[in-house]
């Protein structure tokens, strides 16, 4: 089926002994633009993600819990500034790499975001834009801190088995 119906023809190929095509009820995901695979990989990437990782465990320990409806500590604002600068500063990289304008750049985003999909390289851009969405990353991050499960010996589970 194509157009407006409710299934994708699947084809599978057409290698499979039976050649019957499987309908699935899930709509077919449109790939990415090309600039955003490559941004996608490039905050994936093992010396980004350490670095977010390195920054958020050491500055989230001057997070208590919080309302974000409620008036926050200037040294919040201060630790946002830093994360602002450091996702910045990567992403002036990234567009100097890829020989494309700040402009180009959001508008792919822009496109992208209309379509439904969701990437973790728009997060991290939302986070260093909106106060509130930094916040957000800041309690998340303190959050899956607390469920780091101490492994016991043989790298099992400690005592949840």
């Amino acid at each position: 089926m194509s157009g407006g119906g409710n299934f994708v023809l699947d084809g599978g190929g057409g290698g499979d002994a039976g050649g019957a095509a499987a309908l699935s009820p899930f709509p077919a995901l449109q790939p990415a633009h090309p600039v955003i695979e490559r941004l996608e990989d490039f905050f994936a990437s093992p010396e980004f993600t350490g670095a977010i990782g390195d920054f958020l465990s050491k500055e989230s320990t001057k997070f208590e819990v919080f309302d974000l409806s409620a008036e926050q500590p200037l040294e919040y604002y201060a630790v946002f500034n830093q994360y602002q600068s450091m996702i910045e500063s990567a992403v002036e990289a990234f567009l100097q790499k890829e020989g494309i304008t700040p402009k180009q750049l959001y508008d792919i985003c822009e496109t992208e975001s209309a379509s439904g999909n969701s990437y973790s390289c728009l997060d991290y851009m939302v986070a260093c834009t909106e106060y509130d969405d930094f916040l957000r990353l800041i309690a998340d991050f303190k959050s899956m801190q607390q469920w780091d499960l101490p492994t016991g010996e043989g790298g099992g589970l400690g005592g949840l088995e």
